[in-house]
């Protein structure tokens, strides 16, 4: 069906949550749209709802019943299955503003292969945290700019069904981070575009996997080298490779701080430096490492 959307939805006991996701992809203005729910082996009453939502909507939606496997081989069997020119996702705790796809699937033209937006961060009740802007600059050929860090929230993410045919689907090498590693595959192939405005709610709680820092940072360190190219013959990516190396050796640095082990935040903002010599504040962290637990706490209180 042309200019249809096939929407991914990978649920694992979110019973309390995923109607109200469900609900949001039904009420959108662009149609077509099909949804494709994939309950993971859930253990709450996921699989009912989802099997209500497919008696109501059978034109609309199919369901996938898998044993738990994770959230990278539910996306890709739902991704294997679409028939939509175009392939969304959206987390079974998130939500959609209605006009998301309405306001997207138009930026799709000849050579873009990626369109994503803005984020508007809810609490557990639903209510607005903060309001995240994308930012325009960032559209285009963003391959370089995305090696450093992720600019988007995959639920904001719609791409070409001729993308992920291209450049392939998921990857299961990830224990997070699979998102930025699929952008970074299509971005390297196709354009991208960015509609500035939040069009998408995303969820804060206990068990968003963006919450592990340390998780996230092992991920950061395997993007960055499976991705950068620091002797690369494209000056811009190897500048911005470089710059890749500079932000992971930061974050790990204000883990460190955070944690108060400042011999090892001193080290990793020194490294900081090997890649970048004014990257970020990183001067004044590794100022303030030297200071330790007594100094870091009166610069607090002076504060």
């Amino acid at each position: 069906m042309k200019g249809l959307v096939s929407v991914i939805v990978p649920v694992y006991d979110r019973a309390h949550l995923v109607a109200e996701t469900i609900e949001s992809i039904l009420i959108q203005t662009y149609q077509p749209v099909e949804i494709i729910l994939i309950n993971d082996g859930s253990k709450d009453d996921t699989l009912s709802v989802l099997r209500e939502y497919k008696r109501r909507f059978p034109s609309q939606i199919r369901v996938i019943d898998q044993p738990n496997q994770g959230q990278i081989i539910a996306r890709n069997n739902g991704i294997k299955i679409a028939r939509g020119n175009y392939i969304a996702f959206l987390d079974s705790d998130d939500l959609w503003m209605e006009d998301k796809l309405e306001r997207q699937i138009p930026c799709f033209e000849p050579g873009v292969g990626l369109v994503y937006s803005g984020t508007e961060i809810i609490d557990e009740e639903g209510q607005t945290l903060r309001v995240d802007f994308a930012d325009e600059a960032i559209s285009g050929n963003i391959y370089p700019q995305l090696l450093v860090k992720n600019r988007m929230t995959g639920g904001t993410v719609v791409v070409t069904a001729e993308s992920l045919n291209q450049v392939g689907l998921f990857s299961s090498d990830f224990k997070a981070a699979e998102n930025w590693d699929l952008w970074l595959r299509i971005c390297k192939a196709y354009s991208a575009r960015v509609v500035m405005d939040p069009l998408v709610k995303y969820r804060i709680h206990s068990q968003n996997m963006s919450g592990d820092g340390q998780l996230m940072l092992r991920a950061k360190l395997q993007i960055i080298q499976k991705h950068c190219d620091l002797h690369s013959k494209d000056a811009v990516v190897a500048r911005y490779s470089r710059l890749a190396y500079a932000d992971y050796h930061y974050r790990a640095g204000l883990n460190f701080f955070a944690a108060a082990q400042y011999p090892l935040a001193r080290n990793a903002f020194i490294s900081v430096l090997g890649f970048s010599f004014f990257y970020e504040d990183t001067w004044l962290r590794l100022f303030r490492s030297f200071l330790g637990a007594p100094g870091n706490r009166l610069l607090r209180i002076l504060k």
